[in-house]
Protein backbone atom coordinates (compact mmCIF):
# COMPACT_ATOMS: atom_id res chain seq x y z
CA UNK A 1 0.00 0.00 0.00
CA UNK A 2 2.85 2.41 0.83
CA UNK A 3 4.43 1.71 -2.54
CA UNK A 4 1.15 2.59 -4.28
CA UNK A 5 0.88 5.88 -2.34
CA UNK A 6 4.50 6.81 -3.11
CA UNK A 7 4.06 6.05 -6.81
CA UNK A 8 0.82 8.01 -6.94
CA UNK A 9 2.48 10.96 -5.21
CA UNK A 10 5.43 10.81 -7.62
CA UNK A 11 3.13 10.70 -10.64
CA UNK A 12 1.24 13.71 -9.26
CA UNK A 13 4.46 15.67 -8.55
CA UNK A 14 6.24 15.11 -11.89
CA UNK A 15 3.99 17.43 -13.94
CA UNK A 16 4.32 20.11 -11.25
CA UNK A 17 8.11 19.85 -11.33
CA UNK A 18 8.12 19.99 -15.12
CA UNK A 19 5.86 23.06 -15.10
CA UNK A 20 8.00 24.79 -12.49
CA UNK A 21 11.22 24.20 -14.45
CA UNK A 22 9.95 25.34 -17.83
CA UNK A 23 11.80 28.14 -19.56
CA UNK A 24 10.35 31.53 -18.64
CA UNK A 25 8.44 32.71 -21.69
CA UNK A 26 8.63 36.32 -20.61
CA UNK A 27 5.00 37.15 -19.96
CA UNK A 28 6.22 39.92 -17.73
CA UNK A 29 7.96 43.09 -18.77
CA UNK A 30 10.56 42.40 -16.05
CA UNK A 31 12.59 40.29 -18.50
CA UNK A 32 13.28 43.33 -20.68
CA UNK A 33 13.81 45.79 -17.84
CA UNK A 34 17.08 47.67 -18.21
CA UNK A 35 19.09 49.12 -21.09
CA UNK A 36 19.80 47.35 -24.37
CA UNK A 37 22.14 48.45 -27.16
CA UNK A 38 21.57 47.58 -30.82
CA UNK A 39 23.98 45.01 -32.25
CA UNK A 40 22.36 43.73 -35.44
CA UNK A 41 19.54 44.44 -37.89
CA UNK A 42 18.22 42.64 -40.94
CA UNK A 43 15.27 43.04 -43.26
CA UNK A 44 13.60 40.94 -45.93
CA UNK A 45 14.22 43.63 -48.56
CA UNK A 46 17.91 43.71 -47.60
CA UNK A 47 18.85 40.42 -45.97
CA UNK A 48 22.46 41.46 -45.32
CA UNK A 49 23.10 42.02 -41.64
CA UNK A 50 23.71 45.48 -40.30
CA UNK A 51 26.30 45.16 -37.54
CA UNK A 52 26.68 47.70 -34.71
CA UNK A 53 29.57 47.75 -32.27
CA UNK A 54 29.51 48.67 -28.58
CA UNK A 55 29.01 52.36 -27.86
CA UNK A 56 26.92 53.04 -30.98
CA UNK A 57 24.33 55.02 -28.98
CA UNK A 58 21.25 53.12 -30.26
CA UNK A 59 19.69 52.16 -26.93
CA UNK A 60 16.33 50.81 -25.79
CA UNK A 61 15.61 51.54 -22.15
CA UNK A 62 12.78 49.83 -20.25
CA UNK A 63 11.80 50.84 -16.71
CA UNK A 64 8.54 49.57 -15.23
CA UNK A 65 6.10 50.12 -18.10
CA UNK A 66 8.01 53.10 -19.55
CA UNK A 67 10.44 53.08 -22.45
CA UNK A 68 12.95 55.40 -24.12
CA UNK A 69 14.47 54.95 -27.55
CA UNK A 70 17.89 56.54 -28.05
CA UNK A 71 19.45 57.06 -31.48
CA UNK A 72 23.06 58.19 -31.62
CA UNK A 73 22.83 58.92 -27.89
CA UNK A 74 19.76 61.19 -28.13
CA UNK A 75 16.26 60.27 -26.90
CA UNK A 76 14.04 60.24 -30.00
CA UNK A 77 10.93 58.66 -28.50
CA UNK A 78 9.57 57.77 -25.09
CA UNK A 79 6.30 56.64 -23.59
CA UNK A 80 4.65 53.56 -22.12
CA UNK A 81 4.65 49.98 -23.33
CA UNK A 82 2.65 46.85 -22.71
CA UNK A 83 3.70 43.21 -23.04
CA UNK A 84 1.12 40.78 -24.38
CA UNK A 85 1.26 37.04 -24.81
CA UNK A 86 0.53 36.27 -28.46
CA UNK A 87 0.99 32.94 -30.25
CA UNK A 88 0.56 34.33 -33.80
CA UNK A 89 4.23 35.00 -34.61
CA UNK A 90 4.30 32.57 -37.55
CA UNK A 91 1.22 34.12 -39.17
CA UNK A 92 2.39 37.67 -38.43
CA UNK A 93 6.03 37.53 -39.55
CA UNK A 94 5.64 34.67 -42.06
CA UNK A 95 8.51 32.64 -40.59
CA UNK A 96 8.50 29.32 -38.75
CA UNK A 97 9.83 29.28 -35.18
CA UNK A 98 10.09 26.39 -32.71
CA UNK A 99 6.98 26.02 -30.57
CA UNK A 100 7.04 28.29 -27.54
CA UNK A 101 9.43 30.86 -29.01
CA UNK A 102 8.49 34.49 -29.69
CA UNK A 103 5.18 34.20 -27.85
CA UNK A 104 5.41 37.71 -26.43
CA UNK A 105 4.93 40.97 -28.19
CA UNK A 106 5.46 44.54 -27.19
CA UNK A 107 2.99 47.35 -27.80
CA UNK A 108 4.33 50.89 -27.64
CA UNK A 109 2.00 53.69 -26.49
CA UNK A 110 -1.16 51.54 -26.82
CA UNK A 111 -0.68 51.44 -30.61
CA UNK A 112 -2.21 48.07 -31.46
CA UNK A 113 -1.31 48.30 -35.16
CA UNK A 114 -1.39 45.42 -37.60
CA UNK A 115 2.43 45.34 -37.51
CA UNK A 116 3.00 43.26 -34.39
CA UNK A 117 6.44 43.32 -32.75
CA UNK A 118 7.41 39.98 -31.19
CA UNK A 119 10.39 39.57 -28.88
CA UNK A 120 12.39 37.03 -26.99
CA UNK A 121 15.07 37.35 -24.33
CA UNK A 122 17.85 34.77 -24.21
CA UNK A 123 20.53 35.60 -21.67
CA UNK A 124 21.78 39.09 -22.46
CA UNK A 125 20.27 39.10 -25.96
CA UNK A 126 16.91 40.70 -26.85
CA UNK A 127 15.60 39.90 -30.34
CA UNK A 128 12.63 41.51 -32.09
CA UNK A 129 10.76 40.32 -35.21
CA UNK A 130 8.08 42.28 -37.03
CA UNK A 131 6.49 42.53 -40.47
CA UNK A 132 5.89 39.69 -42.92
CA UNK A 133 9.04 38.35 -44.54
CA UNK A 134 7.00 36.77 -47.36
CA UNK A 135 6.00 40.26 -48.51
CA UNK A 136 9.53 41.68 -48.08
CA UNK A 137 8.30 43.64 -45.07
CA UNK A 138 10.00 41.58 -42.36
CA UNK A 139 12.51 43.13 -40.02
CA UNK A 140 14.58 41.92 -37.08
CA UNK A 141 16.73 43.64 -34.49
CA UNK A 142 19.10 42.14 -31.94
CA UNK A 143 20.09 44.07 -28.82
CA UNK A 144 22.59 43.29 -26.09
CA UNK A 145 21.96 44.13 -22.44
CA UNK A 146 24.19 46.97 -21.28
CA UNK A 147 22.54 47.52 -17.89
CA UNK A 148 19.95 45.68 -15.83
CA UNK A 149 17.17 47.55 -14.09
CA UNK A 150 18.60 49.12 -10.98
CA UNK A 151 22.23 49.22 -12.25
Amino acid sequence: MRYFIRCSLLIFMLPLLHWGCKKNTGRSSSLIAGSWELRQTSAAMNPSLGQYGPGNGNILEFTGNNYKIHKDGQVIKSGQFTVLQDHTVQESVCLVFPKGEYVNRIVYDTSYSANKIFYQVEGDKLTFYSGCYAYDAGHSEVYERVASAGD
